[in-house]
């Protein structure tokens, strides 16, 4: 969940993003962690920076607690939240390791060696981590107790390339990977740690960003500048869309919102031909979009690359509503393309600023900046212990 990461992967570093899971079930409901006076973590935000985890009461708007034992110039990949919110997984670049923290305790208890060019993390399952080595092309699988590497899967062609999985119920065992090296959309059997099949969508190229709509069964794969869609029944390639970038399906299902440059294009994911219903154009640069229901209007909240804002969307009259300040993100002269993470937990929205070494903190509800909390230089990531919504941007799978 990086949050200005110079990227050349339109846009993508730690975006699953991102953060709170891939495409799937609604979250179940954790055991009760006590509260921001005490032990556990329910309703509180983990921001990561180099030298420290901060732990934040969004409510009063202010960090609680702080996590720096093992924690000196560290460099984060994605978090995964367990499906229990007991744990949360977290890439750690700088030394190949997915350190393990107990929500609980507050504490690291595991470090574990995986290995190198880790930025994406995946749950599908109740009791292992998917963790996506780009050095290697291939996912380190870690059980979730023993907190032990128990396999290995190659998913890239040439054993490299930067890649993400895509898992839902509806699918049963399998899944699928995405790589940008690679013109395919690799099968991957969950149970029996292997590549069945690639799915040939070209002759050149490599997919990146992933969706599944789950009313239409069709999986959502980005290919260059275009978007092809495949029946996850058949496994067939059966549509092609004019338009690429990050997917962010609404709680209900019934819609998915793909970032084209400055541009949301809305989809209506019901039914096979995947049409374009509308469309909202964000000055500077949208990134991580993230939805919130009050008073029967679907809104939408996203943070920009190219200001120190986020906006916020009426996604129901597909226009913009109010802009808020979100703070500073590194921007270097030469970058193709920036990222800026946005999370969303309960009526909270975070988007870090490591510029400023602040994490932004929005009510959704009210449309209002709560406060921007100080944190450290650097700050890129965050996680929520708690409901995250559904669908490609929130819940566990």
């Amino acid at each position: 969940m990086g949050g200005g990461f110079v990227v050349a992967l339109a846009g993508c570093l730690s975006d699953d993003d991102e953060n709170g899971g891939e495409n799937g079930d609604e979250t179940g409901n954790g055991d009760e962690n006590g509260d921001a006076n005490g032990d556990g973590s329910e309703g509180l935000a983990y921001a990561f920076a180099p030298n420290q985890i901060a732990i934040i009461d969004p409510a009063e708007g202010e960090v609680v607690d702080e996590i720096t034992d093992g924690i000196e110039d560290n460099e984060w990949g994605d978090p995964q939240l367990t499906h229990d919110y007991s744990q949360i997984f977290a890439l750690e670049g700088s030394r190949n390791q997915v350190l393990v923290i107990d929500t609980e305790s507050r504490e690291v208890v595991s470090e574990v060696d995986i290995g190198p060019g880790a930025t994406h993390i995946y749950h599908p399952s109740d009791d292992e981590i998917w963790a996506h080595a780009d050095d290697e092309g291939r996912f380190y699988v870690i059980d979730t107790e023993s907190h032990e590497v128990i396999e290995t899967v190659t998913a890239g062609l040439d054993n490299e390339g930067h890649g993400k999985l895509l898992y839902h119920e509806d699918f049963g065992s399998m899944g699928y990977a995405t790589n940008v090296n690679d013109p395919v959309a690799h099968v991957i059997d969950l149970d029996d740690y292997d590549r069945p099949d690639s799915i040939e969508l070209g002759e050149e190229g490599g997919t990146h960003y992933k969706a599944y709509g789950p009313q239409n069964g069709l999986a959502y794969f980005e290919y260059g500048d275009v978007t092809a869609v495949v029946d996850t029944e058949t496994d067939e390639v059966v549509d092609e869309l004019d338009v690429s970038g990050g997917m962010y399906l609404t709680p209900d299902e019934e819609l998915m919102g793909v970032l084209d440059g400055d541009l949301i294009r809305f989809l209506d994911v019901t039914n096979e031909d995947s049409e374009e219903v509308g469309s909202v154009e964000i000055d500077g640069g949208p990134d991580a979009l993230r939805y919130y229901e009050a008073d029967g209007t679907l809104y939408g909240f996203t943070a920009n690359t190219m200001t120190d804002e986020a906006v916020v969307i009426n996604v129901d009259e597909f226009e913009e509503v109010t802009r808020l300040d979100a703070g500073a993100i590194e921007r270097p002269e030469d970058a193709h393309h920036l990222h800026r993470s946005g999370v969303a937990g309960d009526e909270f929205f975070f988007t870090p600023a490591e510029a400023d070494g602040t994490v932004a903190v929005i009510d959704m509800a009210e449309q209002e900046l709560i406060t921007q909390v100080d944190v450290e230089d650097g700050v890129d990531t965050v996680q929520y212990i708690g409901d995250t919504g559904t669908g490609y941007t929130g819940g566990i799978r």
